[in-house]
């Protein structure tokens, strides 16, 4: 493991730790993690970075070979169809919706499938460490004109170059979901369910 991911895991490591005493010291009566993380920036940049991290591709060789990074039993490392699959389980909390991940191999640039109120959105997931451009989003809006959806999301751990804002502004229904902005997805949903936890156990 190279030196900025060790550096990213040690962050998130030594601030959720920090969080958990926090929260015990005060049985429940402090802010909730997710409360928490969300005041500080740099937390949520380096969690969209363990993100990228945890679902990015094994890189190749020159001749083509993969090349499988050794991690701490600790770290949780999965591919970036799981990735798909995590983005899409965090829009159905955030919009209390259903979400359908579409099959890799024929997905024509829509990976998930989200149904709001009966309304039919489409999202193409990047888990990259660099900014997208905008043809991406060419792509994921020509499928929404295509299938008649209300709109669609790109989403990726990264940000989004000049050109790709700049393409999306004359674009209503198309919305950038960056890395930060994925990560406060992700927290409200761990908000949501540590509120019904708390709740539970108060009631019992």
């Amino acid at each position: 493991m190279g030196l900025i991911e060790m550096a990213a895991f040690v962050v998130i490591a030594i601030a959720l730790v920090h969080l958990w005493i926090v929260r015990k010291s005060h049985h429940h009566q402090a802010l909730t993690i997710s409360e928490q993380i969300k005041a500080d920036e740099n937390i949520k940049k380096t969690l969209a970075m363990g993100l990228y991290y945890r679902f990015k591709k094994n890189e190749k060789t020159e001749e083509g070979k993969e090349v499988v990074e050794k991690n701490s039993e600790l770290f949780i490392k999965e591919d970036p169809i799981s990735f798909e699959r995590f983005v899409a389980n965090v829009f159905e909390m955030k919009f209390n919706g259903t979400a359908w991940v579409t099959n890799p191999s024929w997905d024509f640039g829509v990976d998930f499938d989200l149904t709001v109120k009966d309304e039919k959105y489409l999202a193409q997931v990047k888990c990259y460490k660099d900014d997208i451009g905008y043809e991406p989003i060419a792509l994921l809006h020509s499928n929404v004109i295509k299938e008649e959806a209300a709109g669609g999301y790109i989403i990726t751990t990264g940000s989004f170059n000049e050109n790709a804002r700049t393409y999306a502004r004359g674009l209503k229904n198309i919305e950038l979901i960056d890395g930060v902005e994925l990560v406060e997805y992700w927290l409200a949903g761990v908000k949501e369910v540590d509120e019904e936890l708390v709740g539970e156990v108060s009631r019992a």
